[in-house]
C-alpha cells in the first residue's frame, strides 16, 4: 500500500474554543475564539459554510478548564446517524497523519447537547478512539496546542484527500474479520413508514430475495456489524437513507452500490461520496413525486415508476427476471406500502386524518398507474 500524502495539519496555540452559542440551525451555527481561525471553519456542500468563527468577548473571564497536551479538534459532533458520520468523523486523519497524535484524544463541539449514543461510540472505536478520547467542549477551553486538520469529505460535496478510503485498512485488517465479495444486500427503510420510505418497497424486498440477496434493516443492527456486512458484499443495494454512510467506515473494502432515489436531488446529495468511496455505483432516479401523511415534506415517501426502477436494478445487478412480466405485483405492493404508511401511528398528521388519507391515496395510485404501471 502506498503511504498517504497528507495534508499540512493548523497548529493553533493557546487557543480558547467556546461550546456552540447563540440560534443554531442547520446552516448557521456560531462558536467563538481565541485568536479566531479559518481552520476551524465547517463546510458542506463543499464551500457552503455552516459555522460561524467570532472572536471571543473582551470581558470573557480566564477559561477554568486548561488541556496541555496535544489535542486534534474534531469540528461540529452531530447526535443525527447520518451527519454524525458524514460530517463528524473526518477531521481525525490528523491521528494517522502524525505520530505524535496516535495517541492524541479529539475535542468536538456538540451540535446541540446530547448524550453519546452506540453509534458514536462505534464510529470512533473503528478509528481507534474510546470515549475517553473524546473532550466535549461544554464551557470555553483553553488548548495548549490544538491541531486543526482541514475536513477530508464534506456533507455532499468532495473528498478532499488523495487515498483517503484507504486510511483505516489496516486498522480494519486487525479488528474487522477480512473482507469479500460472497453477500448480496438490500438495505431497506420498509420499517420506516413514518420518516419515509417508498411506495413499493416491499415489492423490491421480495423481487430481490428471489434473487439471493439478504434484506437488511440497518436499525436492527449495529454499526459495526453493518460495515462487516458491507465489507463482505459484492453488490448492496440501498433505499435512500442516512445507512448509505456506513460506506464511510468500510475503508477500501466496499461493494458495487445501487441507490434507490426516494427524494428529490438523490444524485446531488450521494454523487460525491458514491464517486470516492465506491469503484462501481448508481443512483436510479425514477422518481416520480413524494406524498405522505405528514406536514412535514421530509417524511414524505417517494412515489416511483417502479416497472423502471426494477430494470435499472436489473441491469445494474444482474437480476435474472424480466420484472415487466409482474406489473400486478407491483400495483398490489404499492397500494399495501401506501396502507401501511396512512395506518402508522407514528405519523405526525395535525389536519384531518381521512381528508389526507384520501388526498395520499389519489396522488400515489394516479403517479404511479399513470406511467403505464398496469394492474392487469
Amino acid at each position: 500500500m502506498n503511504p498517504m500524502q497528507w495534508p499540512e495539519v493548523t497548529e493553533l496555540r493557546n487557543v480558547i474554543i467556546t461550546p456552540l452559542i447563540g440560534p443554531i440551525s442547520k446552516g448557521s451555527m456560531t462558536i467563538a475564539a481565541d485568536p479566531p481561525s479559518p481552520a476551524l471553519q465547517h463546510f458542506r456542500w463543499a464551500t457552503e459554510s455552516a459555522l460561524n468563527i467570532l472572536p471571543l468577548p473582551e470581558d470573557t473571564p480566564p477559561p477554568d478548564i486548561f488541556i496541555e497536551e496535544p489535542t486534534i479538534y474534531g469540528g461540529l459532533l452531530f447526535r443525527h446517524f447520518g451527519h454524525a458520520l458524514t460530517e463528524s468523523i473526518h477531521r481525525l486523519w490528523p491521528r494517522y497523519a502524525m505520530k505524535e497524535l496516535h495517541s492524541a484524544k479529539v475535542a468536538f463541539n456538540f451540535v446541540k447537547n446530547f448524550k453519546i449514543t452506540p453509534y458514536h461510540t462505534e464510529a470512533l472505536n473503528l478509528h481507534g478512539l474510546s470515549r475517553s478520547d473524546l473532550i466535549p467542549i461544554q464551557e470555553p477551553i483553553l488548548f495548549k496546542q490544538l491541531f486543526v486538520g482541514r475536513q477530508a469529505r464534506t456533507m455532499a460535496g468532495p473528498t478532499t484527500i488523495p487515498g483517503y478510503r484507504t486510511m483505516l485498512d489496516r486498522d480494519h485488517a486487525r479488528r474487522l474479520p477480512p473482507p469479500s465479495v460472497e453477500r448480496r444486500l438490500y438495505i431497506s427503510r420498509l420499517h420506516h413508514h413514518h420518516t419515509g420510505s417508498f411506495y413499493g418497497e416491499s415489492f423490491v424486498e421480495k423481487a430481490l430475495a428471489e434473487e439471493g440477496f439478504e434484506i437488511v434493516y440497518p436499525e436492527q443492527h449495529s454499526l459495526t456489524d453493518l460495515v462487516i456486512m458491507l465489507r463482505s458484499a459484492g453488490v448492496a443495494i440501498f433505499a435512500e437513507g442516512s445507512a448509505i454512510h456506513a460506506l464511510e467506515l468500510c475503508g477500501s473494502h466496499t461493494p458495487a452500490v445501487a441507490v434507490i432515489s426516494r427524494r428529490p436531488v438523490s444524485m446531488q446529495r450521494f454523487a460525491p461520496l458514491l464517486y470516492a468511496v465506491c469503484d462501481r455505483w448508481m443512483v436510479s432516479e425514477q422518481l416520480l413525486a413524494t406524498a405522505g401523511m405528514s406536514d412535514d415534506r421530509k417524511k414524505h415517501s417517494g412515489i416511483v415508476d417502479l416497472p423502471a426502477l426494477m430494470r435499472d436494478l436489473r441491469s445494474f445487478a444482474g437480476l435474472s427476471q424480466d420484472f415487466d412480466l409482474r406489473h400486478r405485483e407491483m400495483v398490489a405492493a404499492i397500494q399495501h406500502d401506501l396502507d401501511q404508511h396512512i395506518a402508522d401511528p407514528r405519523n405526525d398528521v395535525t389536519v384531518d386524518r381521512e381528508t389526507r388519507a384520501a388526498e395520499v391515496r389519489d396522488r400515489v395510485m394516479g403517479q404511479a398507474l399513470g406511467r403505464g404501471l398496469r394492474a392487469a
